[in-house]
């Protein structure tokens, strides 16, 4: 897809990736009450900052949404009753 398109599906709340990005390079989000773009990093450890696009990313068709990689998976924690 295109940046245009892209960036109004940002707008919009979607996550966007880059195909020519790899995975660990995470995705780019509009952060709600937030004016500017974020990229989150999922790799070595999650974390995000604001992100400056490049000219080749203005002109690229290989825009996507990102979808998280990998299988979610739910956890609780049991407290143990004190004896």
């Amino acid at each position: 897809m295109l940046f245009q398109e892209a960036l109004e599906l940002l707008k919009s709340g979607e996550a966007m990736h880059r195909e020519a990005w790899p995975e660990s390079e995470g995705y780019l989000k509009i952060l709600p009450g937030m004016l500017h773009v974020w990229k989150i990093m999922l790799v070595p450890n999650p974390n995000a900052g604001n992100f400056i696009f490049s000219i080749e990313d203005f002109y690229a068709t290989d825009w996507k949404k990102f979808e998280m990689p990998g299988t979610v998976v739910d956890a609780c924690v049991e407290v143990a009753e004190a004896a």
